[in-house]
């Protein structure tokens, strides 16, 4: 009677190190390797028959071993899953070179080996925690035919180490999912209802039922990445910081939660981000130039339509951009998982390790730790990143967003976008000083008398800094927008020095169509103009603060018939038809991108080139529509 090591139980070569780490307790242990047949001979052992036993307190106790090869007539009772079926026994081998072997004859025709083991130890709960149940061998053999001896065939030789326990994280995940889904089936409903009141359609129909689910989907996407997210963090947080084993591994179970939920969490969110990029490509934006024509001494200084086309452009350069880097994510994310090693945190070994040591050569990584280290250095380098641009970066260097207000003021443009029927965003650019078509030298002087509070201040309201707002606008004014609105393809007027083959070069339509255009958009400029300056008899506005309630759940209880309500923002609430203002919906888009191929794959580089490569499309994308948006 001898004592096991890890080479007892396989065929297998390796360092004696690496294959007594087998019996690590916590842990889980595979080797697999390819062995030829003139390699088996070589080392070819005598057939001896052995018994397993397990020595605890002084005494040995015989453990079970389950040969998958037996066979009753034509059934293999020890591969069905019906424990009450198995015919356990005691006594295996390695090598068998005796049945093989015909009486007549010292040539040996059939040698079977053990081609796979499996040793699964099942820990005790409860009172008995930290004890074992009496483990399991499994065995299956295989069979060398004298054609494969002949062929040198390479042979399939494995050998594993299961350490499992009973685990209620899948029914704790399904409590969770239960409750939250409830939750966010009532929050989507809620938005779903603001959305019906902003679009003036307060009827539940199909539209209003596909509009419900197109929001719950995003919310039911967070939901299930977030509670399987948790679960594997969970784990791996309680397994790699335990001094002493008592929690093992994840269970197969969780794992299938892991693989299911995240595909169902990634298309869901998929969904949502092409309804959201079609909701941007779809707005009704229109820019109102405040600027008036001066007389000179000579005539009539005619007002150009650059300025409209120069605040055109910064808004199509800003439609497609990220408040964070990809680049800097991806790249980061990579740069820690793959050089600093941090994706062996997911070996199935208690330890922490960035290298792998001997002991840790045939411990695979484990699925659900490898889920849970890409989102904890995902969301990590994310959050060093948004720290960095939100208290740095945005602050003392550049801010694009604020920049794009700040040209639409030097520029005398305000900014009327429409998302939905009765809802929008306005940022006021209407220059504090009265006219911004003039020189260079005029426009620093301008500038010099604002930094020294020498004018008005440049908000919508008398003394005030406030140039963004949401609108909730009254039915008349959208009929009035929609009788105004300049005709397809030209929404907007060219130079009066362009020659009329230019235009028709441009616009593709007829010169009468073109001019009708130049009417309908000075005409919708002085109505815009109008009514932001208080001068319709029919339609006014206030300026007021959301409520509380209404800023938390993001809903317009106001219904003053007549007369729309502009709400003060926080600054840059137009960003929501921007990428820019969709960063936590991007950003949750990557890391599902990156989990998923992350799990489809295993493999952490080829998610993040994945990842980059999608939301490079989706930036193209956008830009692009986004352009053919703002150009009708």
């Amino acid at each position: 009677m001898t004592s096991l090591r890890g080479s007892g139980l396989q065929l297998c070569p390796g360092e004696w190190t690496s294959q007594d780490a087998a019996f690590r307790f916590g842990s889980h242990y595979h080797q697999l390797c390819r062995l030829l047949p003139s390699q088996l001979l070589s080392s070819l052992r005598q057939t001896e028959l052995f018994d397993l036993y397990l020595q605890f307190n002084s005494s040995l106790y015989s453990l079970p071993v389950l040969n998958t090869n037996y066979q009753q007539g034509n059934r293999f009772p020890n591969k069905e899953a019906d424990v009450g079926q198995w015919q356990l026994m005691r006594r295996f081998f390695l090598v068998d070179t005796v049945s093989g072997k015909p009486v007549s004859t010292d040539k040996v025709e059939v040698i079977q080996f053990l081609q796979s083991a499996t040793l699964r130890i099942r820990t005790q709960q409860g009172e008995d925690q930290g004890r074992i149940y009496p483990p399991l061998l499994i065995l299956k053999y295989g069979e060398i035919t004298a054609k494969d001896l002949a062929a040198d065939k390479p042979l399939d030789v494995s050998f594993t180490v299961d350490f499992y326990m009973d685990s209620r994280v899948t029914y704790t995940i399904d409590i969770w999912l239960g409750v939250l889904c409830g939750l966010t089936v009532v929050w989507s409903a809620l938005q779903t209802w603001s959305h019906a009141k902003r679009s003036a359609h307060l009827v539940i129909d199909l539209l209003t039922l596909c509009q419900l689910c197109l929001v719950a989907a995003g919310h039911l996407s967070n939901v299930f990445f977030l509670v399987v997210g948790l679960a594997a963090v969970h784990s791996l947080v309680y397994y790699k910081g335990q001094s002493v084993t008592q929690v093992l591994l994840p269970s197969r179970a969780l794992d299938d939660y892991v693989h299911t939920y995240v595909i169902v969490a990634f298309s869901l969110k998929l969904v949502e981000v092409v309804n959201m990029m079609w909701q941007q490509m779809s707005v009704d934006i229109f820019l109102i130039d405040w600027e008036r024509p001066r007389a000179t001494k000579d005539n009539t200084q005619p007002v150009s339509i650059w300025r409209t086309y120069f605040v055109a452009n910064e808004w199509n350069e800003i439609q497609s951009e990220r408040r964070t880097s990809l680049s800097v994510q991806l790249v980061g994310t990579v740069l820690l998982i793959k050089v600093f090693g941090l994706e062996n945190w997911a070996v199935s070994d208690p330890d922490i390790n960035s290298t792998i040591t001997p002991e840790m050569l045939y411990r695979p990584a484990n699925f659900t730790l490898q889920f849970a280290v890409a989102i904890l250095v995902y969301v990590l380098v994310y959050v060093i990143q948004w720290l960095l641009l939100s208290v740095v970066y945005e602050r003392y260097i550049k801010n694009g967003i604020q920049e794009f207000v700040d040209v639409c003021s030097l520029a005398n443009i305000s900014v009327f976008i429409l998302t939905l029927e009765n809802f929008g965003y306005y940022i006021h650019g209407r220059s504090a000083h009265g006219f911004a078509d003039t020189d260079m030298q005029t426009i620093m002087n301008q500038l010099r008398r604002e930094e020294e509070d020498l004018v008005g201040h440049r908000g919508l309201l008398p003394a005030s800094d406030h140039q963004t707002f949401q609108m909730y606008i009254p039915s008349q004014l959208r009929s009035y927008y929609h009788r105004l609105m300049p005709p397809p393809p030209m929404a907007k007027p060219l130079p009066t020095a362009v020659s009329t083959a230019l235009r028709l070069k441009l616009t593709g339509s007829s010169s009468a169509d073109f001019d009708r255009s130049v009417v309908a958009y000075h005409n919708m400029n002085k109505f815009l103009a109008a009514f932001l300056e208080h001068a319709l008899r029919d339609l006014d506005y206030e300026v007021r603060d959301k409520l509380f309630a209404e800023a938390l759940l993001d809903i317009e209880f106001s219904d003053v018939p007549g007369k729309a309500v502009f709400y003060i923002d926080n600054g840059h609430s137009f960003d929501k038809v921007l990428f820019y203002g969709n960063e936590f919906t991007l950003f949750s888009m990557d890391l599902m991108v990156f989990c998923f191929f992350q799990v489809v794959t295993g493999n952490f580089l080829m998610a993040a080139i994945v990842t980059a490569l999608i939301a490079k499309a989706l930036m193209v994308i956008r830009h692009v529509g986004g352009r053919k948006n703002l150009a009708k």
